[in-house]
């Protein structure tokens, strides 16, 4: 499963001001958001491609 791309830039961000480790931040996020979990948009971030409408990271797994 590929990372949620907007808790991690999340999790970057809360590292900033708690000084916790950023993988510690984004558990605890994807923890938090469990009920009401990001888009598949939000989740690719910059691997969104928007001519197909998903996620080229999961275009790449199917390709193996």
């Amino acid at each position: 499963m590929a990372c949620c791309e907007k808790c991690w830039g999340d999790a970057w961000l809360r590292s900033q001001s708690n000084r916790e480790p950023q993988y510690e931040n984004y558990t605890r996020l994807i923890e938090e958001r469990k009920f009401s979990p990001c888009s598949p948009k939000e989740s690719a971030g910059q691997f969104w491609d928007e001519e197909k409408g998903v996620d080229s990271r999961r275009l790449a797994d199917k390709s193996k």
